[in-house]
């Protein structure tokens, strides 16, 4: 095969947040500076979510895509089990923090059968999660509950407002976002640590079989570029101003009148964003364990040879050796500590 000549990455869906870390290194020339020079973005969204299982491989095939940065696990699993050519080579959310508070006079979960649970998205991250909790307390999800979609529901935009109204009767509100709900008397039922003590790679970096075996030294300064990215990003304090510019210039652009719509301006994950760039491999072994209970994946599904994280582990080897960046390093570190050591990999 002849060189690749231009790397195209391709976000797998068109929501903002999934477009930001990218967009970060472009504008801020990450990927000139780490030796992609030649990259096209393709920031459109591939596939609707609801495909993502199925079609996605052949979406990247049609659409000429190297890197999808933001897929579901769950997706790569289905697409590897049937022999199509993905890895996971980094991570973009590798832990989202829940809290499900539930109108007053819930107790737990076992007391959600007939009622309304307010989500992000059908298959997104807080439907799912809400999926095995349910099934965990003794629920069938299909038929016990029902879901209520919007993008009201998304943590940033203080969906607590539904529940105080009555629209649903458990929603997802992040930890920072509260606002006031558990002083009003609206018990919280679970949080995502609780469910995925041990974290949870939401949404992982796939490469293609020719990036990993062809491309290295493209795919890795693709990494070095995202790692740099995410440090931008988790920098919010310093880097405000231009982040939520960036989500605006996005909003507008956006096809999807819901999303366009949207009032948070957060966006890029910066609150899950991994310092390393790679996702917990633990977390992704007890998300197989998840596809199994659930029918999802069949028993004699391996992880392991769908999991190449070799390339980020040296893209960030290599960044954490150079003495211009230390301070940067060590500065959005600090963040990492102060905010969640847990989320800290071992010799980060």
């Amino acid at each position: 095969m002849q060189p690749r000549n231009v790397v195209r990455i391709g976000p797998s869906h068109y929501h903002v947040g999934h477009i930001v870390p990218a967009m970060v290194a472009k504008e801020m020339t990450y990927f000139e500076e780490e030796g992609l020079a030649a990259y096209d973005l393709y920031h459109g969204g591939l596939i609707p979510a609801i495909a993502e299982t199925i079609a996605l491989r052949r979406a990247m095939t049609e659409k000429g895509v190297d890197i999808t940065p933001d897929v579901k696990p769950s997706a790569v699993f289905a697409l590897a089990a049937r022999g199509e050519d993905v890895h996971i080579v980094g991570c973009w959310r590798n832990r989202q923090d829940f809290h499900w508070y539930g109108a007053k006079g819930l107790e737990s979960f076992a007391d959600l059968k007939g009622k309304r649970l307010g989500v992000r998205d059908l298959g997104g991250i807080d439907h799912v999660s809400l999926r095995t909790a349910l099934k965990r307390h003794g629920l069938d999800p299909e038929r016990d509950v029902t879901f209520v979609r919007g993008s009201r529901f998304h943590p940033h935009e203080h969906p607590e407002v539904t529940l105080r109204e009555g629209e649903v009767d458990v929603v997802a509100v992040n930890e920072g976002d509260r606002t006031g709900v558990a002083e009003e008397g609206y018990p919280l039922l679970l949080t995502s640590r609780d469910l995925y003590p041990r974290g949870r790679a939401d949404r992982v970096i796939i490469a293609t079989e020719r990036m990993v075996e062809q491309e290295t030294e493209l795919l890795e300064a693709y990494l070095r570029a995202t790692i740099r990215a995410y440090w931008f990003i988790t920098d919010y304090g310093v880097n405000r101003p231009y982040l939520e510019a960036l989500v605006k210039r996005l909003r507008q652009t956006c096809l999807d009148a819901e999303e366009a719509s949207r009032s948070g301006v957060e966006g890029g994950g910066r609150l899950s964003l991994p310092f390393d760039g790679a996702p917990s491999v633990e977390a992704l072994r007890d998300m197989v364990d998840e596809g199994k209970e659930f029918g999802d994946l069949d028993d004699g599904f391996e992880l392991e040879p769908v999991v190449r994280l070799e390339f980020v582990e040296r893209a960030f080897k290599e960044l954490k050796a150079r003495p211009v960046l230390a301070d940067q390093m060590q500065h959005v570190r600090d963040i990492f500590v102060a905010r969640d050591p847990d989320q800290l990999p071992p010799g980060a």
